[in-house]
């Protein structure tokens, strides 16, 4: 797209056409068996310090809720290497689990709370407030049985 959007650019410009020198970069994350890490793939080459931070803290390998794969140590590394802030961020962005599943993303909004709370030093308060804005934002996502 963005390839497109230069090409384009020049054109408008009268620019001599030039090859496209990013096509064959490499940018963070990249692992050309992205696979292997399972449904951690969407992490490339970062999949491997995830699974490391799991064996270090068992503890968050465990999915936050049954109907998705999402982890604690998901929640941890969004906070901690993805600069995620909020628990929507972490569920409607980070994780996509909003989108994938809302009522579990509903579920899971307390345990990514308690989780982000631990990762940037805030309170039960912010917790709770927290929960509830999310709760409020997801509810537009669920759908109607």
């Amino acid at each position: 797209m963005a390839e497109d959007c230069v090409d384009h650019a020049a054109v408008l410009a009268r620019l001599d056409e030039r090859p496209c020198v990013t096509r064959e970069l490499h940018i963070h994350g990249y692992d050309t068996q992205a696979g292997r890490f399972g449904p951690l793939q969407v992490y490339g080459s970062d999949a491997e310090s995830l699974t490391a931070l799991m064996q270090a803290r068992p503890e968050l390998a465990a999915p936050l809720h049954p109907a998705l794969p999402i982890t604690g140590a998901q929640v941890v590394w969004a906070a901690r290497e993805e600069m995620a802030r909020t628990v929507d961020d972490v569920l409607a962005r980070r994780t996509r689990a909003l989108c994938l599943n809302s009522r579990a993303a509903i579920a899971m909004a307390p345990a990514a709370a308690r989780l982000l709370a631990a990762e940037l030093g805030r309170d039960e308060a912010w917790q709770a407030a927290q929960v509830e804005e999310f709760g409020r934002i997801a509810r537009h996502y669920v759908v109607p049985n």
